[in-house]
């Protein structure tokens, strides 16, 4: 805790926390628990109240955002890397699209596609290791990215998102335009948002670097998220199957 609100660039070498060990793990479980808890809260809520929930988590998670970024002016750690331009931080307009359209199929998908593997990626393999369990920059990140994956599981188990394999086109196109416009931003600044210049070691992207050139990194990049959007649909088409066929033997 004695470095808590420490800007990034003064905290010490050796503060953070190890990928996958005892503190990640620990944080991973807890969030585990509590997002099981609001999910299966969240889908015995009748309709209405369901929507309303989907509107606060919405709204909360922008607002997180926006006390991240005031807190790290006040600190004057603030800088050019924070600007909304990454997948998870693009989802949180998504899903506050979603909470007052509901009936889109196109946002339901994107919530579930985008959403859901970002937010999941985000917990599994963090890029703030090297700041404290107990930064507050850290603690908004596990928070912020437990909350993505909440919605999008509230949405899709409760039959409010209805994502299939044949819309997944829908979130290629959307990863496909959002990377048309953040890679120039990336080549301008320096920066790397939605990690398209360069993967975060030790995560699945930094099997697609091996593919020579900048422009095999990327094209592997579209492979892994087309291969990702389609097993995480998979299982959805087969149940509604299921579920059509059932209905048809009756």
């Amino acid at each position: 805790m004695a470095y808590c609100f420490t800007p990034e660039y003064a905290l010490p070498a050796g503060v953070g926390f190890p990928l996958f060990g005892r503190a990640h793990l620990g944080m991973l479980g807890a969030l585990a628990v509590i997002s099981a808890l609001a999910v299966f809260l969240g889908c015995r809520m009748d309709t209405e109240r369901r929507r309303r929930l989907l509107k606060w988590m919405a709204g909360t998670m922008i607002g997180l955002e926006v006390w991240k970024d005031v807190t790290l002016g006040s600190i004057g750690a603030f800088s050019i890397g924070y600007l909304p331009l990454h997948l998870c931080s693009m989802a949180m307009f998504l899903c506050l699209f979603f909470a007052w359209h509901p009936d889109s199929d196109g946002a339901g998908q994107l919530v579930w596609g985008l959403c859901f593997s970002g937010g999941l990626a985000a917990l599994l393999f963090p890029d703030w290791t090297d700041m404290p369990l107990w930064h507050f920059q850290s603690l908004h990140s596990f928070l912020y990215h437990a909350m993505l994956v909440q919605f999008s599981l509230i949405a899709v188990l409760s039959g409010m998102a209805r994502p299939r394999v044949r819309r997944v086109w829908k979130s290629m196109a959307f990863l496909v335009l959002a990377a048309a416009v953040v890679y120039p931003v990336n080549l301008a600044l320096g920066t790397n948002y939605m990690f398209l210049n360069r993967p975060l070691p030790d995560t699945p992207l930094a099997l697609c670097a091996r593919l020579p050139g900048q422009w095999g990194y990327l094209l592997g990049y579209g492979l892994l998220a087309a291969v990702v959007l389609i097993v995480l649909d998979l299982p959805l088409d087969l149940y509604a199957w299921r579920k059509h066929r059932f209905r048809m033997l009756k």
